[in-house]
């Protein structure tokens, strides 16, 4: 996977648990919802989203309880841009339209377009 851009501040501690792919993965399938962090039995369902090392990670911070996911959409718009996706398959992908992801992207510094200047340096 290409190198995924900084976490945005509502997924920033997500991230930080259990890295940015297996981070990316848990918001696709579970962002908005909560899931339970099993103190056991690592063959749950959030092991085969997150896999093993993930889930152990999550079960020793928040074993035995629930936690609430963040939808993340701001991140997840941005990874996939990262990733090279166009922008109506971005939309698709993170349910928003193709006007919230040109938002989100002019939000982030990053241009909303990935034409390449042509003209850039001729004068």
């Amino acid at each position: 996977m290409n190198r995924l851009p900084p976490a945005t501040e509502d997924v920033a501690a997500l991230v930080d648990l259990i890295g940015e792919e297996a981070a990316l993965r848990l918001l696709e399938a579970k962002g908005g919802t909560r899931v339970y962090c099993s103190e056991a039995d690592e063959g749950r369902v959030l092991a085969e989203i997150v896999g093993l090392d993930a889930a152990a990670a999550m079960r020793r911070k928040y074993g035995g309880t629930r936690i609430k996911l963040p939808v993340g959409r701001q991140w997840r718009v941005l990874c996939y841009k990262a990733m090279g996706l166009s922008r109506p398959k971005i939309a698709l992908r993170a349910g928003c339209s193709e006007t919230t992801v040109d938002d989100i992207v002019k939000r982030h510094g990053r241009p909303a377009s990935t034409q390449l200047d042509l003209f850039a340096g001729t004068g």
